[in-house]
C-alpha cells in the first residue's frame, strides 16, 4: 500500500516521520534521525546530506547550505543580498538567466538552478530513504513551513514538492506541527490548553499560539521572523572566535590571511573551522566552555600557528542574547496583534535545535515564569512527529487513538501577514494578520480610464521592516464599454494553506465572473512579468496611441488564453509561447506608424515567412499565403481584399516565434559593425534554433532564443481606445 509521511524541510536539517499505530522517526539510509539540507556535487553526481556536506572540506563553492532561505526569494531582498555579501556561504546566489527581480538562481556545477530545484534535490533523499525503510512507495506528504513563510514561499515549497514526485497533503506550520506532537503526547481526551509554540530553528524563527481542545488545534495567531536562525548565531561566533584568534596570535588582518592561502588550504581550514564552531556552540549547551584546538597557517611574519583557545559559556551568551531578545520581542508583538495577556498562555513550549541553549529557556523564563516554560523532549525531532501524525490522519486508513490518547480531529489556521492589493497610486489592504482561514473578502474598485480593457491585479504582503513585498500577480480583461470610475468587483479567497485565488467581475454583472490565473513562480511568472513590463512601457510617452492600440489588441488575446490555461499549469510549453507572442507583439507595436497598418505587416511578416521558413510552416501554409498575399495585392474587390488580408493575418499570428527568430537574424549585420563576433554568433544562434525546431527539440530551441534575444538587444532595439491604464482605484 502506498505511504504517506511528515517532512520537516528544515534549514539546517530535514526529518521524516511516519505513523501507523505509533508515530516514529524515520532514519536515513545513513541511520541518521537529522538529514543534513545540503546539497553538494560531486563528479558530476548531485549529492544530499551528510555526504554531501563533508565536500565543504574539497568544493565548498559546489555544496549548497541553507537553501531554504532563499525559498521563493527575489534577488533584490536585503537578505539574500546579506546572503551574498556573507563568508558564511560559499556559493553562488545571482540573478535567474530570463527570470526578473523576483527570483533568483543558485549556481552549482557552473549551472542556474532554482532553490525550488534544489530543495526538490533534498525531498527526493527523503522521498527514498523512506521508501527504503518502509518497504513500499511514498507518493503524499505532509511538509513543515515556516509559520512566517509568504504566499510565494509556500508555493515555491509546493513547487519543490511537485519535482521530488511527492503530492502535498498539506503545508503545515512548523509550530503547529509541533503543537500537534505535544498535544498528543502530553493532553488526554478532554483536555484544554493553550501553547505558544516558540520554534528557534537554523534559518527562522516561529511562533503560534494555539488552543488545544479534545483533538482540535485552534490557531489563534502566528509570528515570527523568516531571516532569524540558528545560523546567524553560528555566523557571530564564528566572527568573534576569528577576531580572538587575531588578538590572542597577534594577527594584524587574519580574512586577508585566509582568503590569500592556497585554494586547497583555504578550503580545508574554512570546513574545519565551521565544523569547530558549531561542535563548540553544541558543547556550550552543557558545558560552561568548550576548546578550539585545530591547525592554523602561517602568520604575517611567515610563522607557523597552531590555535589552542578556550571559548566559555560567557562569551557565547554575549554574543547570543541579543537574538535572543529580539525572539521576547517577537512574542510581545504577536501578544498584543491578537489581544492575549501571558497569563492566557498554559505553556510556552520550546522547539528547533537553537532552542536547546540555555540561555533561551534561562531569559523566557526570567520574562514568563519558570513554570510556563517547557523545553520539548524531542526538540529537533518534534515538526516532523506533528507531520507525520497529520499525515496519517489525512491519509485513506486513519486508526482511531487508544488507550485515551488524543486524536487530531481538526485543526483551524489564520493569516501570516497583512495583504494588500496595488492600486493606481496605493495599496490597498485586503486580508488583515491573524484573520481565521480560509477567508473570502469581496472589495469594490473602479476604472481609471474610459473603456478599460486590461486589469493588472497584484497581490503584496508586509514583510520585515514594514516593506511590501510582491507575492504575485495576474490580469484579466474586461469585455464591456465602460465609462471611468465603473464599478469591478476582486473576489478573493485565501485558502488554509495561505494561498490566494481570484474573481473578478463588473459589478452590474455577476455573471461575467472570471478566475485569474496567479504567478506561481515558475514559466509562468517569467511570462506576467514581461507583460507586466510591456505594458508599463507601451503606456509611456514614447509610443503613440496606434501603438498603444496595437499592442493592447495583442495583450488582450493573450491575457484571455493565460486565464483559460488554469491555475495547474505553471510550468507549461504554452508560457513560452505565450512569451514569445507577447514579445513579438510589442516590436511589432515598435514598428506601427500612423501610415503602416496591420495589413501592411502582416502582408511583411507572410513574406518572411515564406521565404526564410517554408519548411518549418509546411507547405501547406506556404502555398496558402502565396494565394492570399496575390489576393490581397491584385484583388479588385475590396470585400475580398478584406476577406483575404484577415485569413492572411490569423495564418501569420501562428508564428510569432519565427518573427522574432527572423529579428534575431536581421540583427546580426548591425552586431557586425561593432562587433564581428558578435555578429557571428547570433547568426550561428539563428541557425541552430531552426535546427532544433526541425528536429522538434523545442526546450533547446527556446532556451537558446532567450540568449539569442538577449544578445540582439545589445545592438538594436527589437484607433480602438482601449484604456491607458492598467491598474483600478478606489
Amino acid at each position: 500500500m502506498k505511504k504517506a509521511i511528515g517532512i520537516d524541510l528544515g534549514t539546517s536539517n530535514s526529518v521524516i516521520a511516519f505513523k501507523d499505530t505509533g508515530v516514529k522517526i524515520i532514519r536515513n539510509k545513513e541511520n541518521e534521525e537529522l538529514t543534513r539540507s545540503c546539497i553538494g556535487l560531486r563528479k558530476e553526481e548531485i549529492l544530499v546530506g551528510r555526504t554531501a556536506y563533508q565536500l565543504l572540506k574539497t568544493d565548498p563553492i559546489n555544496t549548497i547550505l541553507s537553501v531554504k532561505r532563499l525559498m521563493g526569494g527575489a534577488i533584490k531582498d536585503k537578505m539574500v543580498q546579506d546572503m551574498i555579501e556573507s563568508p558564511y556561504y560559499k556559493y553562488g546566489i545571482t540573478s535567474l538567466k530570463g527570470g526578473t527581480d523576483d527570483a533568483v538562481a543558485v549556481i552549482l556545477g557552473g549551472k542556474q538552478y532554482t532553490p525550488e530545484q534544489l530543495s526538490a534535490e533534498i525531498l527526493k533523499k527523503l522521498k527514498t530513504d523512506a521508501e527504503e525503510k518502509l518497504g513500499d512507495e511514498v507518493t503524499h506528504a505532509v511538509i513543515t513551513v515556516p509559520a512566517y513563510f509568504t504566499e510565494k514561499q509556500k508555493n515555491a515549497t509546493r513547487i519543490a514538492a511537485q519535482l521530488a514526485g511527492l503530492k502535498v497533503q498539506k503545508l503545515l506550520a512548523e509550530p503547529t506541527a509541533a503543537a500537534i506532537a505535544y498535544g498528543v503526547d502530553n493532553l488526554k481526551a478532554g483536555d484544554a490548553k493553550t501553547v505558544l509554540i516558540y520554534d528557534f530553528g537554523g534559518g527562522t524563527f516561529d511562533l503560534s499560539i494555539l488552543n488545544i481542545v479534545d483533538g482540535q488545534y485552534m490557531e489563534a495567531g502566528t509570528g515570527g521572523d523568516r531571516w532569524l536562525g540558528g545560523d546567524d548565531l553560528d555566523r557571530a561566533l564564528q566572527t568573534y572566535i576569528l577576531k580572538r584568534i587575531s588578538q590572542d596570535y597577534n594577527i594584524y588582518d587574519i580574512d586577508t590571511l585566509i582568503e590569500n592561502l592556497d585554494q586547497k588550504k583555504r578550503f580545508q581550514f574554512d570546513a574545519q573551522f565551521r565544523d569547530n564552531v558549531e561542535n563548540i556552540k553544541i558543547q556550550l549547551s552543557s558545558a560552561t566552555n568548550a576548546q578550539l584546538i585545530m591547525d592554523g597557517f602561517e602568520d604575517e611574519n611567515g610563522e607557523w600557528i597552531d590555535f589552542d583557545l578556550t571559548i566559555t559559556r560567557d562569551e557565547f551568551e554575549k554574543l547570543a542574547k541579543p537574538f535572543v531578545e529580539r525572539s521576547i520581542e517577537l512574542i510581545e508583538t504577536l501578544l498584543k496583534e491578537v489581544g492575549y495577556d501571558i497569563s492566557m498562555i498554559d505553556n510556552i513550549l520550546l522547539v528547533g535545535g537553537t532552542s536547546c541553549i540555555p540561555l533561551v529557556k534561562e531569559m523566557l523564563s526570567q520574562k514568563y515564569g519558570n513554570n510556563k516554560v517547557k523545553v520539548s523532549e524531542k526538540p529537533m525531532l518534534a515538526i516532523a512527529e506533528g507531520a507525520g501524525i497529520l499525515s496519517h490522519r489525512l491519509g485513506d486508513e486513519y486508526e482511531p487513538p487508544v488507550n485515551g490518547e488524543i486524536a487530531v480531529a481538526e485543526i483551524s489556521y489564520s493569516t501570516n501577514h497583512n495583504y494588500f492589493i496595488e492600486l493606481k497610486d496605493d495599496y490597498d489592504k485586503i486580508i488583515e494578520k491573524q484573520m481565521p482561514l480560509p477567508c473570502n473578502v469581496l472589495r469594490n474598485y473602479k476604472t481609471t480610464v474610459n473603456n478599460q480593457k486590461v486589469v493588472k491585479v497584484g497581490i503584496y504582503a508586509d514583510v520585515e521592516g514594514g516593506e511590501k513585498e510582491k507575492q504575485t500577480m495576474g490580469f484579466f480583461t474586461i469585455e464591456e464599454d465602460l465609462p471611468t470610475g465603473s464599478d469591478i468587483v476582486l473576489d478573493f479567497t485565501l485558502g488554509i494553506d495561505e494561498v490566494f485565488e481570484v474573481k473578478a467581475y463588473p459589478k452590474t454583472n455577476k455573471a461575467k465572473s472570471k478566475k485569474i490565473v496567479l504567478a506561481r513562480g515558475n514559466k509562468d511568472s517569467k511570462t506576467l512579468d514581461f507583460l507586466s513590463n510591456s505594458l508599463e512601457k507601451i503606456l509611456s510617452s514614447n509610443f503613440t496611441e496606434a501603438q498603444r492600440d496595437y499592442f493592447f489588441k495583442s495583450a488582450k488575446k493573450e491575457i484571455e488564453q493565460i486565464n483559460s490555461l488554469g491555475i495547474d499549469n505553471y510550468d507549461s510549453e504554452k508560457w513560452d509561447e505565450i512569451g514569445t507572442t507577447i514579445f513579438t507583439s510589442f516590436e511589432q507595436a515598435e514598428r506601427v506608424t500612423d501610415n503602416v497598418d496591420e495589413d501592411q505587416l502582416a502582408m511583411l511578416f507572410a513574406t518572411i515567412l515564406i521565404g526564410e521558413y517554408p519548411d518549418l510552416i509546411g507547405t501547406d501554409d506556404s502555398n496558402r499565403m502565396r494565394t492570399l498575399l496575390s489576393q490581397a495585392k491584385n484583388d479588385d474587390d475590396p470585400l475580398l481584399k478584406i476577406q483575404s488580408m484577415q485569413k492572411l493575418k490569423a495564418i501569420t499570428d501562428e508564428y510569432p516565434i519565427l518573427i522574432t527568430l527572423f529579428t534575431v537574424k536581421m540583427s546580426s549585420e548591425s552586431a557586425a559593425k561593432e562587433n564581428p563576433s558578435d555578429g557571428h554568433r547570433l547568426l550561428q544562434m539563428h541557425d541552430q534554433i531552426v535546427n532544433h525546431f526541425r528536429n522538434r527539440r523545442k526546450d533547446q530551441a527556446f532556451a537558446l532564443l532567450d540568449e539569442a534575444i538577449e544578445l540582439r538587444d545589445r545592438y538594436s532595439s527589437g484607433g480602438l481606445d482601449l484604456g491607458g491604464s492598467i491598474h483600478l482605484g478606489r
